[in-house]
């Protein structure tokens, strides 16, 4: 039995809509100075159409961290808490030493500095960029995700702990 008990295919669908909803959301704060430095990067470059490679960078950020978000959700209905309780406590040990580590140190280093646009030889080398780096800032969340996957996706109080 998933963790959404028998709730409705409809519920489903609000429920996945809503952790999409959620997850920009959440990734929105951080992203915005990175964005802003990014288009007043290639406006000073005097980059062509900067607002729509700019737009092309969010957008190709925003999909990482939605197919993030809805594989989270699928997990979390394939694989309730209580099926992973049993592994809470290792889990929990193993996401304390990878926060810890220097991976994360370094994921974390990269997903603040942000990026450099690209050179504008291409349009699409801007959205590449933009998922490139919804990636490295998704491997920096990776541990705290998994406390999320173990506790329960969409329990408030653990979404409360961790913001």
């Amino acid at each position: 039995m998933s963790s959404m008990g028998s709730t409705p295919t409809m519920s489903l669908a609000m429920t996945a809509l809503m952790t999409v909803a959620m997850m920009v959301a959440m990734m929105l704060p951080s992203f915005a100075p990175t964005l802003w430095r990014f288009h007043r990067h290639l406006h000073a470059m005097r980059t062509p159409h900067a607002g729509e490679r700019t737009t092309l960078f969010a957008v190709g950020y925003a999909g990482v961290w939605i197919v993030l978000a809805l594989a989270l959700f699928a997990l979390n209905i394939e694989l309730p808490p209580t099926t992973l309780a049993p592994w809470a406590g290792p889990v929990l040990l193993c996401v304390g030493a990878l926060q810890r580590s220097r991976w994360k140190a370094e994921r974390l280093l990269r997903c603040r500095d942000g990026c450099a646009p690209v050179p504008p030889a291409t349009v699409a080398a801007h959205w590449r960029e933009g998922c490139r780096f919804g990636v490295e800032c998704g491997l920096s969340c990776a541990a705290l995700m998994t406390v999320l996957l173990i506790a329960g996706l969409m329990d408030a109080r653990m979404m409360a702990v961790i913001t």
